[in-house]
């Protein structure tokens, strides 16, 4: 009776995607250390920078240096991905990150800190970027069965979602409280990432055959990962999709600090909260993936931004923060999947051989689109209200979600069949 518990958790573990293949967990925790020391830095580095200097357009400057690079990059490192090992050139874009902080963090500590070593270190962390980013979504397939994925990328976007939710938090109020020092614990994240990954070993049943007979003449790396994402009618339509959310969602992060400060009357406190909300739910969410991996996984995204413009429309009417609070946790909360389904369709969609340069393609794709969006976000408030703006975006992403259901590629798209539940054998009777 005293094991029947832990009996309980130990089965449910074994039966779990993370218990049936263990190198989805160092996966999943190395993106995590690292995405959340990437978002740390972020924060902290304004601060620092600022500090350090007193200009906020210098500050800025470092803010554009560490992420404009992918636009470019993301399509020639994601190449590099389908040539050689995925995994050690995670693990390099993990170290890069981390040495690149710890360099910043070191220059200011002896007395050397200098405004073009510091850009230079944020130029390096932009073009090396995307081995970070997309090194984790390549190596996913090597790891876990076609049937498995949608469910595995739900975990694995833990590493996406959790960052966002504390990584900020760590790095404005460490930034303040212990300065340039702080930047050394993202350092060290990054290196402790770095040995994560390494440890990971490709699963032989499920990773794709190494071809034979004379290599294939290699495309412009640039391009190559384009063509997928324009010519595979299910792929074209789920990043047809994606843009409208990330340009719909880009004018909420201009838009929803002035909601705060007239609609709601709460200030910076008011604007924290609802991003944290969104966080909050969006975290609790992915338990949603693997309930949602039944059902077709284009339709469910598709389904999935329209019913957040939906959530988002109500907003428009709210004059008080705790309402404005739940309504960004259920946007949340619904938005959550979205990632880890549209990974998962491309991941089913496209041959192995082009996983990198897809992904490095996708991941430039997303890097100009959310900008974009919040550029068009001011540009839209000095003409309308914030609510107006907000509305807009809503409205946006039901019109992208209703159009990609009217493509029959995304109806066609079906799951992937579930893996049959393993037959328990009957306990022998005991002997009389």
């Amino acid at each position: 009776m005293v094991d029947l518990a832990p009996g309980f958790v130990r089965e449910r573990w074994q039966r779990s995607v993370l218990g049936r293949f263990p190198g989805l967990g160092k996966l999943t925790m190395s993106s995590l250390l690292s995405e959340t020391a990437d978002e740390f830095a972020s924060v902290a580095l304004i601060w620092i920078v600022l500090v350090e200097t007193g200009s906020p357009a210098l500050a800025g400057l470092a803010v554009l240096f560490r992420r404009a690079p992918e636009i470019v990059s993301g399509p020639l490192l994601g190449a590099w991905f389908d040539r050689w090992s995925p995994v050690r050139l995670t693990a390099i874009g993990f170290a890069v990150r981390g040495i690149a902080i710890g360099g910043i963090a070191l220059l200011s500590v002896v007395g050397t800190f200098s405004i073009p070593v510091v850009l230079g270190l944020c130029l390096v962390m932009g073009v090396t970027n995307p081995l970070a980013k997309v090194g984790t979504r390549v190596i996913t397939p090597l790891l876990i069965p076609r049937r498995e994925l949608q469910v595995a990328n739900g975990v694995l976007t833990i590493g996406d979602q959790f960052p966002y939710l504390v990584g900020p938090i760590l790095g404005g109020s460490l930034a303040g409280f212990i300065g340039i020092w702080s930047l050394f614990i993202p350092a060290i994240m990054c290196l402790v990432a770095t040995a994560l990954v390494l440890g990971v070993r490709v699963n032989p049943a499920v990773a794709p055959p190494v071809p034979s007979g004379p290599p294939k003449k290699a495309k412009n790396s640039f391009v190559a990962g384009f063509g997928p994402l324009i010519t595979v009618p299910v792929v074209r339509a789920m990043m047809i999709l994606t843009v409208i959310y990330f340009l719909s969602y880009g004018p909420l992060l201009t838009a929803i600090p002035v909601f705060s400060q007239q609609n709601l009357g709460a200030g910076g406190a008011g604007y924290g909260a609802m991003w944290s909300a969104m966080g909050v739910g969006a975290l609790l969410g992915l338990v949603m993936v693997p309930r949602l991996a039944r059902f077709r996984p284009a339709v469910v995204n598709a389904v999935g931004a329209a019913v957040w413009g939906l959530i988002l429309l109500p907003l428009v009417f709210v004059h008080t923060l705790p309402l404005a609070l739940v309504i960004m946790f259920v946007g949340g909360f619904v938005w959550a999947p979205y990632a880890s389904t549209e990974i998962s369709v491309i991941q089913n969609a496209v041959t192995a051989e082009q996983y990198g340069a897809v992904f490095g393609a996708r991941r430039s794709v997303i890097v100009a689109s959310s900008p974009t969006g919040a550029a068009l976000g001011g540009l839209l408030l000095e003409h309308f209200g914030a609510s107006q703006v907000v509305a807009l975006s809503g409205l946006a992403c039901v019109a992208g979600g209703v159009l990609c259901l009217c493509l029959p590629s995304v109806r066609a798209t079906k799951p992937e069949p579930a893996e049959p539940e393993p037959v328990r054998p009957e306990p022998e009777p005991e002997p009389v």
